[in-house]
C-alpha cells in the first residue's frame, strides 16, 4: 500500500497523464509501470548478489533516471493545455505510455534499491518456499497495480471538474516536481 501511494514521478505522472489523455491511457502506463517492476523483481531476485548498486551503477542510474525525469518535466511544462473530450473507445493501443511507464519507473535509482531491499527482507525468511515468495510478490504487484488503475480512474473522472487554468497550473506544478526530483537524483550523488 505504501509503495502504491508514494508521491513520487509515477504516482504524479499518472495522474498527470489521466487527466490529459484518459484512463486507457492511464492504465497503460500503469501497466508499463507494472512490468518494470516486474523486470525488476526478476533481476533482483536473480542477481542480487552480484549487483552493486553503491559504485558506478549507482551513478549510471542516478544520472539516466535524473536526466529522464528532468525531459519529462520540461516536456510537461512546455505541453500546451488542450480542454478536450477523451474517445476511450478507441482500439489503438497507447504503446508511448506503456513505454513511458517503464522507463519512468526502470530508471529510477529508488526502484531497484527497493526491489533489492525486500528481496532480502524475503529471503531471511528461511521458511519461505519459492511458491510463498512468488505468492507475496504476485499479491504486492496485484495491489500496487490496482491501486494505480484507481488513481486512473479517479483523476480522470474529476476531469469535467477542473478548468484551463487549473489544468494549466497542474502541469507546472508537475512539471516542476519532476524536475526537481530529477535534479535532487543527481544532486545526491554528489552530496
Amino acid at each position: 500500500m505504501l509503495l502504491a501511494v508514494l508521491l513520487g514521478p509515477v504516482f504524479f505522472t499518472l495522474l498527470q497523464t489521466s487527466l490529459h489523455e484518459g484512463f486507457k491511457a492511464g492504465s497503460h502506463l500503469a501497466f508499463g509501470v507494472l512490468l518494470s517492476d516486474v523486470f525488476w523483481i526478476v533481476v533482483a531476485y536473480l542477481f542480487a548478489a552480484s549487483l552493486d548498486f553503491t559504485g558506478k551503477y549507482k551513478t549510471v542510474f542516478a544520472w539516466s533516471g535524473g536526466l529522464l525525469l528532468i525531459a519529462f518535466g520540461i516536456s510537461i511544462l512546455m505541453k500546451k493545455i488542450k480542454v478536450r473530450e477523451v474517445d476511450d473507445d478507441r482500439k489503438t493501443v497507447h504503446a508511448k505510455f506503456v513505454l513511458k511507464g517503464f522507463l519512468l519507473n526502470s530508471l529510477n535509482p529508488g526502484v531497484p534499491v527497493f526491489w533489492l531491499s525486500v528481496i532480502s527482507v524475503v529471503k531471511m525468511k528461511e521458511h519461505y518456499s519459492f511458491a510463498h515468495e512468488a505468492l507475496f510478490f504476485g499479491c504486492l504487484l496485484t495491489t500496487v497495480f490496482s491501486l494505480d488503475l484507481l488513481k486512473s480512474f479517479v483523476s480522470h473522472r474529476v476531469k469535467e471538474l477542473l478548468t484551463p487554468v487549473v489544468l494549466h497550473w497542474m502541469n507546472r506544478i508537475i512539471g516542476i516536481i519532476l524536475i526537481g526530483i530529477g535534479v535532487s537524483l543527481i544532486i545526491k550523488l554528489y552530496a
